[in-house]
């Protein structure tokens, strides 16, 4: 009798233990789909960017910082999700220098409500290697991020297109 009770205390320890690894893994399962999920991303040129998503890009002389670059659109379509925008940056080879998180801010004090805007300044020289990434979690086209190179869609000898 006693070596049945002994057998039943580790089966009951045993089925414990296989109860909270098994939670334990769900609960990492659970976590590591939302920090690792990952989203199809594409490039978009300046007509594809204006005609389907509304989106434009600007510059402007900005003082000591350089040129101030941005973007605007409107939250519809698939901007109705906008999650977040960066400014990446690349070497001559292509390779990734600088990822930073862009903040929405409006870039004058006459900007419509409804406009969103992203932007980062740069010198000029750097132009060339900026990039915006444009992420949208959970659009009408799915986990989906768009890239604008800068020279896709601005003269890079004269950038600017508005004035002060």
């Amino acid at each position: 009798m006693l070596a049945f009770k002994a057998v039943s205390i580790v089966r009951t320890i045993r089925c414990r233990h296989a109860v909270f690894v098994l939670l334990a893994l769900c609960g990492v399962a659970i976590t590591a789909r939302a920090c690792f999920a990952e989203i199809s991303v594409g490039s978009l040129n300046k007509a594809q960017a204006k005609d389907k998503y509304g989106i434009t890009m600007h510059a402007r002389k900005n003082g000591d910082a350089g040129i101030k670059v941005w973007l605007e659109f409107k939250k519809q379509g698939w901007l109705e999700k906008f999650t977040y925008a960066e400014l990446r940056m690349t070497d001559e080879k292509g390779q990734r220098l600088i990822s930073a998180m862009l903040q929405p801010n409006p870039i004058h004090h006459r900007q419509p409500a409804d406009v969103t805007t992203v932007a980062f300044s740069a010198d000029p020289s750097q132009l060339a290697r900026c990039h915006f990434l444009v992420v949208c979690y959970g659009s009408n086209e799915g986990d989906v991020g768009y890239t604008l190179a800068v020279k896709d869609f601005l003269d890079l000898k004269n950038p600017v297109t508005e004035k002060d």
